[in-house]
């Protein structure tokens, strides 16, 4: 038993390494791979020595991981969206830059849009997204200039460049659609987060249509998947 414990523990500690510091995106579930590595390796440490005190933490981790089940599956029960429904607006969340360049998240959000926009020529962009501190300009202003180099023009985009989360994108795109008379509207975000920016939309204020875009990579779909649990509890505790 202690040679699978140890054997376990390495095999999680190198692919949370692999995952943390080798790919871009994957550093959550670099993470939980860790702490499941050390998880193994305190099992290892501490198998002749304190019985109870590993007894206690297998309950709790047991505990931890029936409660994540409970999170995923309320996730999941939410990942196509809506149907396709002609909208006014069509506002379409940030999800990080690389420098200027769109990340592979959001670019699968932005292709949701195009194809959209292109079906419902009437629709109108908000493109919602502020600078991060490691990006070269804001969100915004990246999906404006994928959507253009992708034959969306100019005048049907907006862009909001003050939002930091999925809470600040809700209000502030309601305002700026307050502002131009109002609307029906729909919002694009990735298939992991529908169920959270849904409930966020509407507790701004907005009832809108939810586009799924899909997340082509599944061990992308994976990490967000993880992260996108447990940002649904701080949602809830600080938004909701």
């Amino acid at each position: 038993m202690k040679r699978k414990f140890t054997l376990s523990s390495i095999v999680c500690f190198v692919f949370a390494f692999f995952f943390s510091f080798c790919l871009v995106g994957y550093s959550f579930l670099g993470l939980l791979i860790g702490v499941l590595g050390a998880y193994f390796l305190f099992m290892r440490l501490t198998a002749n020595i304190i019985p109870k005190t590993r007894k206690v933490i297998t309950a709790l981790a047991i505990l931890g991981i029936a409660l994540t089940a409970v999170l995923y599956g309320i996730v999941l029960s939410d990942v196509r969206g809506d149907s396709d429904t002609p909208c006014d607006y069509v506002i379409v969340l940030g999800a990080g830059i690389n420098g200027e360049m769109p990340s592979r998240t959001l670019s699968d959000r932005l292709d949701r849009a195009v194809d959209y926009m292109n079906e419902y020529p009437e629709c109108v962009a908000i493109v919602s997204g502020s600078q991060g501190a490691d990006e070269d300009i804001t969100e915004a202003l990246a999906m404006e200039r994928y959507l253009i180099g992708r034959g969306i023009q100019k005048e049907r985009i907006i862009k909001e460049e003050m939002a930091r989360n999925t809470h600040e994108n809700m209000i502030f795109s309601r305002e700026i659609i307050e502002e131009l008379g109002g609307g029906k509207v729909a919002v694009i975000s990735s298939d992991y987060h529908i169920y959270r920016a849904r409930r966020l939309a509407e507790n701004a204020g907005l009832t809108p249509v939810m586009l799924s875009a899909r997340t082509e990579l599944p061990v992308l779909f994976v990490n967000c998947l993880l992260r996108e649990a447990f940002a649904l509890v701080k949602a809830h505790l600080v938004f909701m």
